[in-house]
């Protein structure tokens, strides 16, 4: 368990905001294989200077795309 009582990968992402990387990962729990896998697969990361950042909406089409779910 982490300092505060949050559990890793017990958050929600939200259309309309705005994750850096470190909190995207912290959020869903993904590590950075998986991470560095979607983004090979299309997930949009954008960059800004050094810093990357993920659109909470663009992780949502990621994973409802038809190419992204398995039946």
């Amino acid at each position: 368990m982490k300092k505060g009582g949050d559990i890793e990968g017990q958050g929600q992402i939200e259309g309309g905001t705005v994750y850096t990387l470190d909190r995207f990962m912290s959020v869903t729990g993904l590590k950075r294989v998986a991470l560095d896998s979607a983004r090979r697969n299309g997930l949009t990361v954008r960059k800004i200077g050094r810093r990357c950042f993920i659109y909470g909406q663009d992780f949502i089409d990621h994973l409802l795309a038809p190419k992204t779910v398995s039946s």
